[in-house]
């Protein structure tokens, strides 16, 4: 193992910043400097503390009063509409093996997380099919669906349910334009932003094939997780 690098460099001060204890403390000293009301912008009241956490727990037992809440993640996205969409991409997949599905799945969530930034509050998406109108993270996370499932990130028409560094590299501002349905009368905050981003992951994949694979797929992450053992215990 190499020793870390010094704080006295560039690449060892960035690492002692990005440690957990660097977080927390420099959080301390934020947190602080706003209740001794020096912070120009945050104020904190923690005389509202027990409020806040009353209010959480009203509404939370109110809306899941079985207290079963579902976990707050892309995949719930993906079920806008009580629509499980999931079902609808282990279809497509056909026979794929259970290594090719997770691969798919990852490299769908991961476009489709990065595409997921405010959408601005006139932007909708209306799904063929169901007719649902959907905006804010719904909407993008079904656009991005669709556009995943109709090959938009992948370089190879054979295989269009996969995201690799070709097809990220190659994605233009009127093709997702297009998948997202933007029109000039109803506008995607940051659209350039978004793909421009999405190149660069495509740039990033491909400079690390030993990661994701020659073709650069986020996917490839999965190859990298240790499998289960037979002595594995979990």
């Amino acid at each position: 193992m190499s020793a870390p690098a010094s704080p006295d460099t560039p690449a060892g001060a960035a690492a002692v910043l990005r440690s957990t204890q660097a977080v927390r403390s420099r959080a301390r000293v934020l947190l602080e400097r706003a209740r001794a009301g020096r912070s120009q912008y945050f104020e904190v009241n923690d005389q509202a503390m027990t409020r806040a956490a009353t209010l959480t727990a009203e509404v939370t037992r109110r809306r899941y009063p079985s207290l079963k809440i579902p976990y707050h993640s892309r995949w719930r996205h993906f079920e806008a509409g009580g629509i499980q969409r999931a079902v609808q991409l282990d279809a497509l997949l056909g026979s794929t093996d259970p290594h090719g599905r997770a691969r798919a799945q990852i490299d769908l969530v991961v476009v489709s997380v990065l595409l997921d930034a405010g959408a601005g509050a006139s932007w909708h998406y209306l799904e063929p099919g169901t007719g649902l109108r959907l905006g804010r993270s719904e909407g993008l996370g079904v656009a991005s669906f669709h556009a995943f499932t109709r090959g938009l990130f992948s370089s190879d028409p054979r295989r269009p349910l996969q995201a690799d560094a070709e097809g990220l590299r190659a994605l233009t501002a009127s093709a997702l334009a297009t998948a997202f349905q933007v029109t000039e009368h109803n506008t995607l905050v940051g659209l350039e932003g978004r793909v421009t981003l999405l190149q660069k992951l495509g740039a990033a994949l491909a400079a690390q094939p030993h990661w994701f694979g020659t073709a650069g797929r986020p996917g490839g992450l999965f190859d990298s997780v240790p499998r289960p053992g037979p002595d594995t215990q979990i």
